[in-house]
């Protein structure tokens, strides 16, 4: 092997430990969006019980509709109080 061969082979060394690094870099980022993603939901579960919205039955068309049409009755009524 020639001296050009090794640094060649040097210079690819480094950018799969770099690559290998940024991929490591990614998936923490991923798991970091996910970790906030199943949070979000999980607080977004809470609140829909807690102004009566049933998110089991949320995939019907009619009960999102009714459900839409309830928080902005609620919306309209915090709105006339202030």
């Amino acid at each position: 092997m020639t001296d050009r061969d090794k640094q060649r082979l040097d210079e690819l060394e480094i950018k799969t430990a770099y690559l290998l690094a940024r991929q490591d870099e990614q998936m923490v980022r991923m798991h970091l969006i996910s970790a906030r993603l199943a949070y979000i939901e999980a607080r977004q579960y809470r609140l829909m019980k807690e102004i009566g919205i049933y998110p089991e039955k949320i995939d019907i068309t009619d009960a999102a509709k009714a459900d839409a049409q309830a928080i902005n009755l609620l919306t309209i009524l915090e709105q006339r109080w202030n």
